[in-house]
């Protein structure tokens, strides 16, 4: 097969990104294509077939959305990737192109020329798989390789997908981008996945292994958003110089009539917990506003969302996540009355009709008595297991006229309640719909970060209130955000954990903030002492404790020497599954710190579940204790309680010396904040070469 040289097309208003561009694509082997207008944009990609479409939101006539759309709404471009370069991400564009940009990538602006290398270099080796998959129909009439109908995976000797044809991603709602290095066999296994591939047991792989083809007429595979597609498929063996040696051809099978029947019979209830779905809420919203309109009277829509639910399913499993699930749906249903209407929206969230109320507050009475009943603990096959709900409350007349106003409305209420701090609720104003714009701004922002690594680490000394000298390094992290400057982690991580984005940040951190270490002496690391935050969904994953293990191994550390910090709010959302793994951290030598204790819902028993080295207290008990007698009376018993317990109390934020002193003549143990650094720039502490505080030998 004759090697071509894979072309990029650059459609971007701006000669100088023009040229920034072109400077990079030709570095990496490439033609570049560069056209400052809208208009023949989907000609020259039909004519041309480009590797790569590099697409800027701001063109004009047609724009970049709309340009977008008509690229994929063509049979002879649809197939060809786009790199969708933007500012910011408008809830309206969201709403409008959703199906569109979940299967293009999306890159924010500023450009990050490395983060922009590493999709170029992906995309043009889709090409160079392209061409050889290509090359292979290119003698049949009817190519497989460009039906729309009709997807194809090409995968490598261990079966991790190295090739997706646009067919396939449209199919499996995944781009190419995220289905490289996917294990085949990962699509046939319900979304919990294996830790560890079984490729060579798999039935495709025994039957190909031989150089036979493997038809089947009739199998299931499952997509990334947890749904299942019919398909019938073909596994043909196939070698190439490129690694490639399956070809998966897989075509979506339609559904009969009897299965249309059922699914229309299916698609107004959810199968999980028997409740109607939106189609149905929104039908008897439209009712009820009939109704309204003719008596007058009030009724309100509820958003009701289970806190922290991401985490339940990770720790405890589906299984587990769905029996939640329904035993939710369970109480707030027992708290409505006959006539309201509950009906399950999508993953975790419901809504709540209340048909007929007197008064607006009536709505906020209901939504506190479901906030109550949903935090009371749910046993799930032996497990104790707390959670908890938030509520956005929408009431009619005022804040709405219509079904999707309301719901729109009751979930931008629903966003406030969970941004002040969850199992709260909400009623809606007219300000939270520019809330839920930044919000999803703030999730876009995030991504960039993570991509971009906007990160700071700073390592902030503890000092000991009997030796007054530094007995440990807490490690904090802030986003250098590019407008808004230096942003601390408890503003940000609420957010990043509902993306799913906390994993990776937290990977990171350990990474970045050991590394440091490495190069100290043995004599030095001996006396290293760091307190670390992590997220739990790390932790609770399979191997998860190995991982904190050889994260400290490969910088010479050991366990005893690192304090990791687990915030009181996890611990009480799942407490049986949790406590199995901080005491498993425990055995293999580990010191735990209870985060931000007082602020959460956890029952103070809680603490001789763990074998706790340190509690925390909550930072908004400590900023006010000079002059709040009930803090000062909090912190006393906690500090008392934890004391009997065996548990010293580390107190961070202390910005004054009055604070200081309150907290020492109460017993806390540990310090942290502006007020020790201050005192410790006076005394004859120094800094080592990384300008971290030197350890007391």
């Amino acid at each position: 097969m004759t090697q071509q040289q894979p072309l990029v097309i650059v459609c971007d208003p701006e000669d100088s990104n023009i040229a920034f561009y072109t400077e990079i694509i030709q570095a990496m082997g490439a033609q570049c294509l560069a056209t400052t207008s809208g208009d023949n944009v989907v000609r020259l990609v039909a004519s041309h077939q480009p590797a790569l479409v590099i697409l800027d939101s701001r063109l004009q006539e047609p724009d970049g959305y709309q340009l977008l759309n008509l690229l994929k709404s063509d049979a002879a471009s649809a197939g060809i990737p786009i790199l969708f370069v933007t500012a910011n991400l408008s809830e309206q564009k969201v709403a409008l192109y959703r199906e569109l940009l979940s299967l293009t990538k999306v890159i924010a602006k500023p450009v990050n020329e490395q983060q922009l290398q590493a999709y170029l270099r992906h995309y043009l080796k889709q090409y160079q798989f392209r061409l050889e998959v290509e090359a292979l129909y290119e003698q049949e009439a009817d190519d497989p390789s460009r039906r729309e109908d009709e997807g194809i995976l090409a995968l490598n000797r261990s079966g991790q997908i190295l090739y997706a044809s646009a067919a396939a991603e449209w199919a499996l709602k995944t781009g190419s981008y995220d289905l490289m290095g996917v294990y085949l066999e990962s699509l046939f296994d319900q979304p919990c996945l294996r830790a560890r591939s079984r490729w060579q047991e798999h039935p495709v792989s025994r039957v190909t292994a031989s150089d036979q083809i493997l038809q089947v007429d009739q199998s299931t595979l499952w997509r990334r958003d947890g749904e299942s597609i019919s398909v019938k498929f073909a596994a043909v063996p196939f070698q190439s110089a490129s690694g490639i040696k399956l070809l998966f051809a897989f075509r979506r099978l339609k559904q009969s009539r009897e299965a249309r029947d059922k699914l229309a019979q299916l698609s107004q209830t959810d199968h999980l917990t028997g409740l109607p779905l939106r189609a149905a809420i929104e039908d008897q919203i439209d009712r009820t506003l009939l109704r309204a309109g003719i008596t007058g009277f009030h009724f309100a829509v509820l958003a009701v969302d289970l806190d922290h639910f991401r985490y339940i399913n990770e720790s405890l499993g589906h299984d587990r996540g769905d029996q939640l699930l329904q035993a939710a749906a369970n109480r707030i249903q027992a708290l409505v009355r006959r006539d309201d209407q509950l009906a399950r929206m999508e993953g975790d969230a419901f809504a709540v009709v209340l048909n007929h109320i007197d008064a607006p507050e009536n709505a906020g009475l209901v939504a506190n008595k479901i906030i109550d009943r949903v935090r009371e603990p749910f046993l799930l096959d032996g497990h104790e297991v707390f959670t908890g709900c938030s509520i956005g409350v929408s009431v009619y007349p005022s804040c709405g006229d219509d079904a999707a106003t309301l719901l729109q409305n009751a979930e931008a209420a629903l966003a406030r309640a969970k941004a002040i701090g969850r199992n709260h609720y909400q009623y809606f104003t007219v300000e939270m719909n520019k809330l839920r714009v930044e919000q999803m701004q703030l999730e876009f922002e995030l991504h960039q970060a993570v991509e971009q690594k906007q990160w700071r680490i700073q390592y902030q000394p503890v000092l000991s209130r009997d030796s007054g000298a530094v007995v440990a390094c807490e490690v904090k992290l802030s986003w250098m955000h590019p407008r808004r400057g230096e942003i601390p982690m408890s503003e940000f991580l609420p957010q990043a954990e509902e993306a799913g984005l906390a994993p990776a940040i937290f990977r990171w951190l350990w990474q970045q903030a050991l590394a440091r270490f490495d190069q100290l002496s043995d004599a030095s690391k001996a006396r290293v002492r760091l307190i670390l935050p992590v997220a739990p969904a790390i932790l609770l994953q399979q191997g998860g404790v190995d991982w904190a293990i050889a994260a400290i191994a490969r910088v010479g550390l050991n366990s005893d020497q690192i304090y990791i910090e687990m915030p009181e709010s996890y611990y009480s959302v799942r407490h049986d599954q949790h406590g199995e793994v901080l005491n498993e951290l425990c055995r293999n030598g580990f010191n735990l710190i209870l985060d931000n204790f007082g602020a959460g819902f956890a029952p103070l028993n809680r603490l001789k579940d763990v074998p706790y080295s340190l509690v925390k207290l909550a930072d908004s008990f400590v900023t006010t204790c000079e002059v709040s007698k009930s803090d000062q009376a909090i912190i006393a018993g906690v500090v008392d309680i934890a004391h009997q317990l065996g548990i010293q109390v580390l107190a961070a934020a202390v910005t004054s010396e009055a604070q200081r002193s309150f907290l020492e003549a109460v017993g806390c143990d540990w310090f942290s904040g502006e007020a020790i650094d201050r005192a410790l720039e006076q005394t004859p502490h120094k800094l080592d070469e990384m300008g971290i505080f030197v350890f007391p030998g």
